[in-house]
């Protein structure tokens, strides 16, 4: 199986280095293509295949990833009109482009398009997997295959696509922010840098971790760290009073509305 990623970008080269990580495929498999050759460079001397243009990278290869930005694809798709992708399957990493375009401008039915987030760089990531009507129980099988090299899998409908965007897509950024402040707290009560990061590291691990294995809501756990007029009720309620709940939800809300935007100038 020949592996082609078109854009080696963030996404594109954390794709292509999982690829081999994970042992889907061997570096000479994976072909790359990309508008600046100067980031191909360390790709080529660790023996992936280098594409000169993305015709030809569509040509040599069986599965093939368009991971360049959302208002770079028409251009790529005007490049890789004349190639027949026949048994191929295309899996797209662009935000906000529809699978009913990548249909019209290559003329085929086996599209996937996927969302993954940033922690795929250690194959940890969250990965929303949505496929068109051409797509087989096979063709599923392989794309679910590869695409595991870089986390989890949750198939979800085309449409829900937006909110996957904004909540794992987007979702580390908050995430880092969010821990961020957590050690600058750490920092204020006197605590070192060094051991406020393990500290709240752990934290969350173990929580999110608690989280996965019970399958309770997390209000229930909530309860069961807070007594009647103790520390915990007392940091809730700054965090009810400061409407930190709110501010969340209305940052993942505003996100998912730009995502809608987006799909709406970019598929009309």
């Amino acid at each position: 199986m020949k592996v082609g990623i078109i854009g080696v970008g963030n996404i594109g080269s954390i794709i292509a280095r999982r690829l081999v990580e994970g042992k889907i495929v061997d570096p000479e498999d994976v072909i790359l293509s990309n508008r600046s050759k100067e980031k191909l460079v360390p790709f080529q001397k660790s023996g992936y295949t280098i594409a000169d243009t993305n015709e030809e990278l569509c040509e040599l290869s069986d599965v093939i990833f368009f991971c360049v930005k959302p208002q770079d694809s028409l251009e790529m798709l005007s490049q890789i009109k004349e190639v027949s992708f026949g048994e191929k399957i295309v899996i797209s990493t662009m935000t906000a482009v529809s699978i009913r375009r990548i249909k019209e401008e290559i003329g085929s039915d086996r599209i996937v398009r996927i969302m993954p987030n940033v922690p795929a760089m250690i194959g940890k990531g969250v990965i929303g997997m949505a496929t068109s009507d051409g797509i087989s129980v096979d063709d599923k099988e392989l794309v679910k295959r590869i695409i595991s090299s870089l986390g989890f899998v949750v198939e979800v409908r085309e449409k829900d696509l937006a909110a996957v965007t904004a909540l794992s897509g987007s979702g580390p950024a908050f995430v880092f922010v969010i821990v961020e402040a957590l050690i600058d707290a750490g920092l204020r009560m006197g605590l070192s840098y060094e051991k406020a990061r393990v500290m709240i590291l752990e934290t969350l691990k173990g929580s999110a971790e608690l989280l996965k294995i019970m399958g309770n809501h997390p209000g229930e756990f909530r309860h069961l760290v807070t007594s009647p007029a103790g520390t915990t009720i007392e940091g809730i309620y700054t965090m009810e009073r400061e409407g930190i709940r709110g501010a969340l939800m209305k940052t993942i809300h505003e996100t998912f509305l730009r995502a809608l935007k987006l799909e709406e100038e970019l598929n009309v």
